[in-house]
């Protein structure tokens, strides 16, 4: 049994005051003249296809669908790799009657300062997204991806760490409500790096060098206070001099304490002296290599810039022109997840299971990347594309060949757009989606499309009015 979910109108949506998901929308016209339509509400899922080769008019069919499922109550999700989707592109359609320039909500990522980041570390706080746990193997995934060469002890490592931090974080698996709380950032995890490969230097607990490291710190924060304090006081030389050597010795006394402490035949013997975690049999090679990979995601400022903030009711458009294919693979898996973490938790919230329309919508017009990104079951996509109509989120995906997509997504695809292709793929199309190749031949660029909403297809002249 389906349920409402909770729509969101638009600002152009408010103003037109009565369109809802129940009320069909106008693909076009069929051979005959006849209206083809398309409610939303009435789709067995919220996946939808697009396929065709470049210049087809695949971005043109995407932009008119979503501009009219949009004034109906939509938050989208816009991975744009081509930039064909700001509100410019929209307005040289002929589609700024439905949407304006206050829709969208543009994240731009850049390797500069000031542009959008997201935190790979961020747990997703339900259940279905997997906890700690799940947010550790996304991020050594993510690495594998950011480095290729990273090897497997690497990756051990940073799952040990990644442990490590979210502990001191406060954030468990098993404490759903910790999961709430901040979540660690790649600054921190090359901070617990450090921590680590000073500990194997020394040989020490890293609850000991960190207590170390934190009194030296602390001592030389409150000598420069000090010196600045009193050369404004205007204090003699001598007198400040013998201050920092006060708080010099106080710091040689715990220095000498820990030696101490740590420094003996029975210390040596019994690891339990120590108040941390012992790393010596870790390599300082590869925990060195690992964290130059680290350091790589951080200069990148893709994962610790301006955090990325999508807004309901929106166009959310994620800008990802100017960075690299690889890069663009990683926020795209990041975005992803995120996406079907917000229709979770939406679902959760309202308690509106298997709705009768979405609320969240990802789109994505460069499908060779979400099929890169999606070799496994549980990839993000593919979660959006198999669990995301219980939870009112779908996925649409534009590819320009049948291999693009994959088979997750092909069997829980509702509705089709194909439109104009090579006469080379007509027999994989053809056996793909069960059309005849004497329909493929009437296809036009950016003038009609074999449309299906899970029921034979039709030839539509489309979105032409």
């Amino acid at each position: 049994m389906y349920q409402a979910a909770p729509s969101i109108p638009t600002a152009l949506s408010q103003a037109v005051g009565s369109l809802s998901h129940y009320d069909p929308i106008r693909i076009g016209a069929d051979s005959k003249g006849q209206s083809v339509d398309w409610t939303v509400a009435k789709s067995s899922n919220f996946n939808v296809l697009f396929e065709g080769a470049s210049g087809a008019g695949k971005s043109h069919t995407i932009q008119n669908l979503l501009a009219r499922v949009y004034e109906r109550g939509m938050t989208f999700h816009v991975l744009d790799i081509k930039g064909d989707f700001s509100y410019e592109s929209f307005e040289k359609a002929g589609l700024s009657h439905l949407v304006r320039p206050e829709d969208f909500n543009d994240i731009t990522f850049d390797y500069f300062e000031g542009g959008g980041s997201l935190n790979p570390l961020q747990v997703p706080r339900t259940k279905e997204g997997g906890g700690v746990l799940m947010t550790i193997e996304g991020m050594k995934q993510l690495v594998k991806v950011f480095a290729p060469n990273t090897g497997k002890r690497q990756l051990d490592y940073l799952e040990e760490i990644l442990t490590e931090v979210y502990r001191k974080a406060g954030i468990s698996q098993d404490d759903m409500d910790s999961w709430a709380r901040t979540s660690p950032t790649l600054d921190q995890v090359l901070d617990e790096i450090d921590l680590v490969f000073n500990s194997i230097s020394a040989s020490m607990d890293s609850g000991s060098v960190s207590d170390i490291m934190k009194a030296y710190g602390q001592a030389k924060s409150k000598a420069e206070k000090a010196i600045f304090k009193m050369k404004a006081e205007g204090d003699d030389l001598t007198v400040i001099q013998q201050k920092v050597l006060d708080i010099r010795q106080d710091l040689e006394d715990k220095l000498h304490e820990y030696a101490v402490k740590h420094l003996n035949f029975e210390a040596l013997q019994n690891k339990a002296t120590g108040n941390g975690t012992f790393w010596e049999f870790w390599s300082k090679d590869s925990l060195f290599g690992l964290r130059s990979i680290i350091q790589g995601m951080v200069k990148s400022r893709l994962f610790t810039g301006n955090p990325a903030r999508s807004a309901a009711g929106k166009i959310n458009r994620y800008v990802i022109t100017d960075i690299s294919s690889e890069h663009q693979q990683i926020i795209m898996r990041i975005v992803a997840s995120r996406v079907f973490a917000m229709g979770v938790m939406d679902t959760r919230r309202t308690g509106l299971y298997n709705p009768e329309y979405p609320s969240h919508i990802l789109i994505a017009d460069e499908g060779k990347h979400v099929k890169q990104i999606s070799s496994s079951p549980l990839s993000p996509v593919n979660r959006i594309a198999t669990e995301g109509r219980g939870y009112g989120v779908g996925v649409w995906a534009g590819v320009q060949q049948p291999d693009q997509v994959t088979p997750d997504l092909l069997k829980n695809v509702a509705t089709y757009f194909l439109l104009k292709t090579p006469e080379t793929t007509y027999g994989e199309v053809s056996r793909m989606f069960g059309v005849k190749p004497s329909l493929l031949r009437q296809l036009q660029n950016r003038h009609n499309v074999l449309f299906s909403a899970g029921d034979a297809f039709t030839l539509v002249t489309h979105f032409k009015e």
